[in-house]
């Protein structure tokens, strides 16, 4: 039987159609991924489905009652997370519970089954404002409070973007409980490869219109960067860090760690949110001074010359910081004066690495107009405009759907074999693979350094999600 019907689904927003007849059969006890980039209309889809848009004409059916004439009876089926934060920032984790599950004339030990892995890992946090809450610890709260319903349908949009790799795990074994457990149909929205091949079937959207709707290795591409040569084993040191500790009063973010980074090496630093990942860039930008320890980069000191390292490095920020009201050659060429390039030299780089990127044909349009894949990719171009010898990258691919992802690690490889040494820190795991190294830390302090296969068999692990559950 079909939890979720939709047929011939159209919906327009003044010219734009946003979405073009879909249709779609879900059944009882799928766990089924919807996939699509931005302006895809994944979200239009998701709002319909949840009873928050009509549609301008088709069919949709959501446990059997057709929304066009029962959408009271529908709501009540319906579990939704959005793809933002939408409870009460000013409720405590216990309030916001309490208040889900009392609007649905129920508590927390009446859906007690349906909340129990998500509930226990906040627990500890009960007291805690929802505004005050890690991005991950958000994304659990508002599973638990649509669970409180009890609902026969979850309707997730975007779960896990933009969230630490620990919370990204608990989140699927959430849903795979609710779907083996309770036997709860799930729809699920997802940028990431690995998480849709976690689906029984996916649907690929592609504005607005259904492409694909079959298995999950039919449509994900295995990774293809290919393997670079290891010249970087037998280069000197980019980064060199030695018992680097930061302390925020009492609390210490990094705790006396060591390592080092060899030119042309794709270096992966990875961590839960608190593990110290950003504090670590941030002093080896400069821009944050240890509070004891010693490093270099390119063979300048971390504490006394900043200055010398701003130069040679590339830093692409978790966040847009770019300027949204220039356009994307504007935002590039500005960035290339601060660096001192002369014009001639300047004009030549922006369209080097505005073709490198593939925004070429969008360099007059506003950088706050484009769509979060594109803004990443005018931000990693930003950071290598200069031709840096190191590029540290915060999760330049959080967010990103799975072909922008390949497509700026196609660039991050790149990158290195024309000899620039790459840092980067990201939460989505399978990404490890495409490191020569890897860091795992927790809590500010070094669990594992190495190749990634080589950390895999050493621990015995099953793979990379294993591993860093096993290490962190």
């Amino acid at each position: 039987m079909s939890k979720i019907e939709v047929e011939g689904l159209c919906k327009s927003f003044a010219q734009v159609k946003a979405l073009d007849n879909v249709s779609l059969s879900i059944e009882s006890g799928e766990i089924f991924g919807l996939y699509g980039q931005d302006g895809s209309g994944r979200t239009t889809l998701f709002r319909i489905l949840a009873t928050l848009s009509d549609p301008d004409s088709g069919y949709v059916a959501m446990d059997g009652h057709n929304l066009s004439k029962d959408k009271k009876n529908a709501r009540k089926a319906i579990g939704y997370v959005a793809g933002t934060f939408s409870l009460y920032p000013d409720f405590t984790v216990k309030e916001n519970i309490e208040f889900f599950a009392s609007l649905n004339d129920s508590s927390v030990e009446e859906c007690y089954e349906y909340i129990e892995p998500i509930y226990k890992k906040l627990l500890p946090f009960s007291d805690r404002r929802a505004d005050r809450l890690s991005g991950g610890m958000k994304q659990k709260l508002s599973l638990c409070c649509a669970l409180v319903r009890k609902p026969e349908i979850l309707l997730l949009d975007e779960p896990t973007t933009g969230i630490d790799a620990v919370s990204r795990i608990e989140v699927w074994e959430a849903i795979r409980y609710l779907n083996e457990k309770i036997g709860m149909t799930v729809l699920v929205s997802t940028p990431y490869r690995n998480e849709l091949l976690q689906c029984n079937r996916v649907a690929v959207l592609e504005k607005g219109v259904v492409k694909y709707v079959g298995t999950p290795d039919s449509i994900v591409p295995a990774d293809d960067i290919g393997d670079r040569s290891k010249d970087w084993l037998r280069n000197d040191y980019s980064v060199d860090v030695r018992d680097l500790t930061r302390k925020f009063g009492d609390f210490t973010a990094v705790d006396s760690i060591s390592f080092n980074v060899r030119k042309g090496e794709v270096f992966g630093f990875l961590g839960s949110n608190g593990a110290g990942k950003t504090t670590t860039i941030r002093m080896l930008c400069g821009l944050l001074a240890p509070t004891s320890g010693s490093g270099t980069v390119c063979g300048y000191d971390i504490v006394s010359q900043g200055e010398e390292i701003k130069r040679r490095i590339g830093y692409m920020s978790q966040k847009f910081l770019l300027y949204g009201d220039m356009t994307v050659k504007e935002n590039l060429s500005y960035l290339a004066m601060i660096y001192g390039m002369d014009y001639s030299l300047s004009r030549k780089r922006v369209k080097e690495v505005i073709g490198a990127v593939g925004l070429t044909g969008l360099e007059n349009r506003m950088a706050a107009e484009l769509p979060l894949g594109l803004k990443q990719k005018l931000s990693f171009a930003a950071a290598t405009v200069h031709s840096p010898d190191i590029l540290l990258l915060d999760e330049p691919t959080s967010g990103v759907d799975f072909e922008n992802c390949r497509q700026i690690w196609r660039i991050i490889d790149e990158a290195a074999k024309s000899g620039a040494t790459v840092f980067v820190t990201t939460h989505n795991l399978n990404e490890a693979w495409h490191c020569d190294r890897i860091l795992m830390m927790s809590q500010g302090k070094i669990k594992a350094i190495g190749e990634p296969g080589a950390l895999v068999s050493e621990y015995g692990a099953k793979d990379i999600d294993d591993l860093f559950s096993r290490l962190t």
